[in-house]
């Protein structure tokens, strides 16, 4: 590991930076953000195929 760029401390090159969150943690904002998304685009009319729900459509008169 090395320290990250912006973050150089030139007093203490061989020191790194300690990681407060857990990865795990990162990955699961992903999955809040999309939770979210979900929730909320169908109230300004999109909709979602049962077989592909991560696909958003919007439809307006004969327009998509």
């Amino acid at each position: 590991m090395k320290q990250p760029p912006g973050f150089v401390n030139s007093a203490l090159p061989s020191h790194v930076c300690r990681l407060h969150k857990s990865l795990y943690g990162l990955k699961q904002v992903l999955r809040a953000w999309y939770t979210r998304l979900n929730d909320f685009l169908p109230s300004i009319d999109f909709y979602t195929f049962k077989i592909d729900t991560s696909l958003f459509i919007f439809s307006a008169g004969t327009d998509i």
